[in-house]
């Protein structure tokens, strides 16, 4: 099957018999769209012409064209057919098909808002409609197209049930460099997002959102298929307690979806587990193409099996009965006659007992594998994510060393500085994530008591020249965005706080907020404690951060002299918070996960909880955590598994009720 070609642009100029416009039908990021007549063929269409904001643009124009060029290409029901392409006065325009019908998002706004599902938006038929629009997209694939803007505002379903995917303004070719962007686009959580990251952000797949344009596949349109079908299934957004904007972006990137909650109708655990599959952050793990989510969703739809949650034995069984009533009515009946008649009944009755354990044993068997798998996968999650703060802070650690052996100098702003209009950095701006007046390009420098000097002048110069490095810390650590101080001022970095103390008791501290104790001394820190110690990083237990960001976890380095001396410690951290909603989650397992030291101890639970300051609580279970790297125990009624960590001398583990989590 041949790709779509660019050939080069060519239009024809009007002539007698032009389409002739009626009226106003919508309105694009790059186009509006009229209602229009053609009087050859005396039949409605849709024109579509460049926005007034964009003509002349030669840039846009282009778009505007390879748009038109690329839809005419793609021949099937599915995809709106565009009759014809002209320029005027104003501007290049093209006809299509007129669909009579409405949106995708209109269809689920009638469904959510009726009292009773009627057949035509009951679920069973919304998941029809996902196969309408799966139909298409297998096709646009198979020739190497990529939508890269799905959503329900850009899918019509027809008056007689006909689906239409439109608005190919930012569609590409697999593996073509230079995308077919729309300018003016706007940044709420249904317009199209045009820069780094191109689409909309609550439909975006992980990459998508993360700008990974020239790499993008079939499988990212397929993550947006997934999130409608999210949609279909529950009348709700997959990210509806996302606010828009930079924040949307940030939980697309880390491919947010929220729980699958039934509303008035129940949702398979099959239906489930097709949703999870195609919304999976690897995209890896997803369908290998959107003709296999297509097929699942098939499978769920007549009740049958599906490969992202394959039946037990036991639910084999259930289905067999289900498939074949009348047949089990009748044995059902003759095994009654013959229980009467014949003692064979009973060992008969026996021998299918035995095979029933036999199965669940199976099952367990396998859960329990399953289990020890999405252990160790979560542990490795882990260890990836927190090796990439751990490369962060060697950074800072080399240039801080550099800075304070070289005597290098930048600004100084004092931590009291901030409050004072006449000596305060100029790019103050008020923060939602820091709670106050914050600094994104400067740090805010304190001394310790006592910690005077010329030599501790000369270090607060130094530490005040670090900016880069301690603003790369904290912008490293989030996903790539056009707009990084509106990302860690606003939205919040995986990493809040970047620093650096040196021994005489001097501090900087990044971003500069200026909101210490009188009295504070860095080196009485229990993070600067951590980090005279040992070398290279190392991550500690949680503790209270004293400018009211909750509960830390630090990772800190050592800084050393060319003679070994110690001259200071480098760290950064991370909030509690962000560490058990990014990374403590079993998954699906009905399960509490935590973070235990190698003496037994727990640094950090689900629930947003840290074992009290001061004191050690012991994991109640960690006696069955034995030496093997990963694995699962027994204990009564809980099942225990973990996998130890690489990053840090911890274990993740995960704890549940051992009959819900093998049923």
């Amino acid at each position: 099957m041949a790709a779509p070609t660019e050939p080069p642009i060519s239009l024809s100029p009007p002539g007698d018999g032009d389409i002739e416009v009626t009226g106003p039908l919508g309105r694009g990021a790059m186009g509006e769209v009229l209602r229009a007549s053609d009087p050859r063929l005396h039949r409605e269409v849709a024109l579509k012409r460049l926005d007034s904001r964009h003509r002349g643009d030669a840039a846009a124009t282009r778009r505007f064209v390879a748009e038109a060029q690329l839809t005419a290409q793609l021949d099937h029901p599915g995809v709106v057919p565009v009759h014809a392409m002209s320029v005027g006065d104003e501007g290049p325009s093209y006809a299509m098909k007129l669909v009579r019908g409405r949106t995708l998002k209109e269809y689920f706004d009638q469904a959510a808002g009726a009292k009773r599902p009627t057949p035509s938006i009951a679920l069973p038929a919304r998941l029809e409609l996902f196969l309408g629009i799966c139909e298409p997209m297998a096709y646009a694939h198979a020739r190497g197209v990529i939508h890269r803007d799905l959503k329900p505002a850009n899918i019509m379903v027809g008056s007689f049930g006909e689906v239409f995917v439109m608005d190919w303004g930012v569609a590409r070719l697999s593996g073509k460099e230079g995308a077919s962007t729309a300018p003016g686009a706007s940044d709420d959580s249904d317009g199209t997002m045009v820069g780094e990251a191109i689409g909309t952000p609550s439909y975006m797949s992980p990459e998508q959102a993360r700008g990974e344009n020239d790499s993008l596949d079939a499988r990212s349109d397929q993550y947006a298929l997934g999130l409608i079908l999210y949609e279909l299934a529950t009348l709700k957004r997959a990210r509806s307690s996302i606010k828009a904007g930079i924040p949307m972006i940030v939980a697309a990137s880390r491919g947010h979806v929220e729980p699958i909650v039934a509303g008035r109708e129940p949702i398979s655990r099959e239906l489930r587990a097709v949703i999870k599959k195609a919304t999976a952050v690897n995209a890896a793990d997803r369908y290998a193409d959107v003709t296999a989510l297509a097929n699942e969703v098939r499978h769920v739809i007549r009740g049958e099996a599906v490969v992202a949650a394959p039946d037990s034995g036991v639910q084999r069984l259930g289905r067999w009965i289900g498939r074949h009533r009348e047949r089990v009515a009748t044995l059902s009946m003759l095994g009654t006659l013959l229980a009467a008649l014949s003692f064979g009944a009973l060992v008969a009755l026996a021998l299918a007992v035995r095979e029933w354990d036999r199965a669940e044993a199976e099952d367990r068997a396998a859960r329990l594998v399953t289990i020890t798998t999405t252990t160790t996968d979560r542990a490795r999650q882990i260890d990836q994510a927190f090796l990439r703060y751990e490369g962060l802070l060697r950074g800072l650690v080399g240039a801080a060393e550099r800075a304070i052996r070289h005597d290098e100098a930048g600004t100084v702003y004092l931590w009291t500085d901030f409050t004072d209009p006449a000596r305060r950095p100029p790019d103050l701006v008020a923060s939602q994530v820091y709670g106050g007046p914050t600094s994104f390009d400067h740090p805010d420098i304190v001394y310790a008591k006592g910690s005077a000097g010329p030599e501790a002048d000369q270090h607060a110069r130094a530490l005040s020249s670090l900016v880069p490095e301690l603003q790369r810390a904290v912008v490293e650590s989030a996903p790539a965005t056009a707009d990084p101080s509106s990302m860690v001022l606003q939205v919040g970095a995986p990493i809040v706080w970047s620093y650096v103390a040196t021994v005489d008791g001097v501090m900087a501290g990044y971003p500069g907020t200026g909101v210490y104790p009188p009295d504070y001394d860095p080196r009485t820190r229990p993070w600067y404690t951590q980090g005279t110690t040992g070398e290279g990083p190392r991550w500690g237990r949680p503790y209270v951060d004293e400018s009211g960001m909750g509960l830390l976890v630090s990772c800190t380095s050592p800084l050393r002299a060319p003679d070994g001396a110690l001259v200071g410690v480098a760290g950064v951290d991370l909030t509690v918070r962000y560490v058990v909603a990014t990374f403590l989650s079993p998954g699906d397992l009905e399960a509490e996960a935590f973070l235990v030291d190698t003496d037994g101890n727990i640094v950090v639970r689900t629930g947003e909880r840290a074992a009290p300051l001061g004191e050690a609580v012991a994991f109640p279970r960690w006696s069955l955590v034995t030496a093997e790297r990963s694995g699962h125990a027994l204990d009564g009624d809980t099942l225990v598994a973990w996998s130890r960590l690489e990053a840090m001398p911890w274990t993740y583990v995960v704890s549940g009720n051992a009959g819900e989590l093998l049923e």
